[in-house]
């Protein structure tokens, strides 16, 4: 008779398989049910941080406009000034 081989890997499925299987199922559904909340809190976090830096750019432009119109309020105030100095020097002058 020929000898039988020995086999390397039973084919039955013990509850041990099924337990592993199992545990595997369950470890992957929660993975993806975090990856999945994860995933939508980081889109609704992206979409607010997009609406407040639109927000905060139109601010800050609204500021660059208000230092702008500031600064040309500051140069005409000291044309007027180096104006008003220049006439005084002016009217002093002759009566030296």
């Amino acid at each position: 008779m020929a000898e039988q081989k020995s086999r390397m890997v039973d084919s039955r499925i013990s509850l041990g398989n099924v337990l592993t299987i199992f545990a595997l199922i369950v470890g992957f559904a929660v993975q993806w049910g975090m990856l999945s909340s994860d995933l939508r809190s980081l889109r609704e976090d992206y979409g607010r941080r997009i609406t407040d830096l639109e927000e905060g750019w139109k601010t800050l432009g609204q500021e660059r406009i208000r230092e702008a119109r500031d600064l040309a309020d500051m140069r005409a105030d000291m044309r007027w000034i180096r104006a008003t100095l220049e006439r005084l020097e002016w009217d002093l002058k002759p009566r030296k």
